[in-house]
């Protein structure tokens, strides 16, 4: 089959729709399939072509990024061009997938879309955020076949999906990558981390990830507990001077340059894994559910989408978002018990087994995109 990724942002950037279209794009390309990701040439330094591995990467004329999001009018024309037998569009940022179904609605080629979060933009932001819900994505999701969502309590709840029939298709995990058992003696010696006991967060340095709530639960916690912060962002400068007026900063590793490569090294390193992000932004948690291959036992917000990522009480613990207080409680429960991580780790990769495995997901959307073909 010849299968067409459509997403705003891509490699070099990261993220967790970006993190999710490439490990999609090499499981179909290693199943056979013919993929090419189309995406925004957001840095003209990009080339406007390359492969990686198995499936070619086409990057749309791009005018710059304003908002956070792509102005890439170029991609109707790119992906009208790559011949397909199905077109997976991923939003947001917005623009993407509206000049895609702009260029695709008379073609004949289906088109499904996954709405991985809301919209939710700061200041004059919500200006633009409000005009654009009311003008382009109508349009844009009456334009694809079917919608997807990763957990059905985010798309429920979702003012700009109300009323639509929905297909829920959890995001994915490489599970031969993230695994248990990963060994990282000379990374723990590195950061100085014998004889402690780590939490460890990963994720965009962005205000809705919550590691200011991380560093306030940090203080209330026993001083052998020690955080490490793995991920770049506007946000570390804050975070850097927020963990040193908390009085925490001898307790708190940042790591802005961890490899993908080396992620699975640096996630093996917790006794639990923390993620308590604030608002809709966080349509899945995908980060929580890689820690959760490797057997890691999570603290969550209990928030919609994250929220269904585990059973309470079973693979993690779900938290009040915001309160720093009943973080601190939480983890503690987890930190204090090493059975009970024991078994919520154990519990954790088992169900990254049964629902977000590799050939669970990507059996899901092919299914999906056979039954869209032969619709017609």
């Amino acid at each position: 089959m010849r299968i067409v990724q459509v997403t705003p942002f891509f490699d070099p950037h990261a993220g967790g729709v970006e993190s999710h279209v490439r490990t999609l794009a090499r499981a179909f390309a290693r199943e056979g399939h013919e993929v090419t990701v189309v995406t925004s040439r957001y840095e003209r330094s990009l080339p406007a072509e390359e492969r990686s591995g198995d499936f070619r990467i086409v990057r749309a004329k791009t005018l710059g990024v304003a908002f956070k999001t792509p102005v890439d009018y170029g991609t109707g024309r790119s992906v009208r061009e790559v011949p397909a037998d199905v077109v997976h569009l991923h939003y947001p940022p917005p623009l993407t997938s509206y000049f895609a179904t702009r260029a695709l609605q008379s073609g004949g080629v289906p088109v499904c879309l996954t709405y991985h979060c809301d919209l939710y933009l700061e200041g004059m932001g919500q200006i633009l955020t409000g005009i654009y819900q009311r003008t382009f994505l109508p349009p844009t999701l009456r334009s694809v076949r079917r919608v997807i969502v990763h957990t059905r309590s985010y798309g429920v709840t979702s003012a700009g999906l109300r009323g639509l029939p929905l297909e829920i298709i959890p995001s994915v995990v490489d599970l031969d990558w993230f695994r248990p058992g990963i060994r990282a003696d000379d990374l723990r010696a590195q950061l100085r981390l014998d004889g402690r006991r780590v939490l460890v967060f990963t994720g965009r340095l962005v205000p809705h990830k919550g590691v200011d709530v991380i560093l306030e639960a940090l203080r209330q916690l026993p001083p052998d507990v020690v955080l490490v912060v793995i991920g770049a962002g506007p946000r570390l400068p804050h975070l850097i001077a927020e963990a040193r007026r908390q009085g925490v900063s001898d307790r708190v590793r940042f790591c802005p340059n961890v490899s993908d490569d080396d992620l699975p090294r640096y996630l093996s390193l917790g006794l639990a894994f923390v993620f308590p992000s604030q608002n809709r932004l966080e349509g899945f948690g995908l980060a929580a559910v890689e820690a959760m291959a490797m057997g890691v036992p999570v603290v969550v917000a209990d928030v919609p989408g994250v929220r269904e990522v585990i059973d309470d009480g079973r693979e993690g613990l779900l938290v009040e978002p915001l309160i720093a207080s009943d973080l601190a409680d939480k983890l503690r429960t987890v930190l204090d018990d090493p059975e009970l991580a024991r078994r919520m780790g154990a519990a954790a990769r088992r169900r990254a087994e049964e629902r977000y495995g590799l050939a669970t997901v990507t059996g899901q959307l092919l299914r999906l995109y056979e039954r869209l073909r032969a619709a017609g």
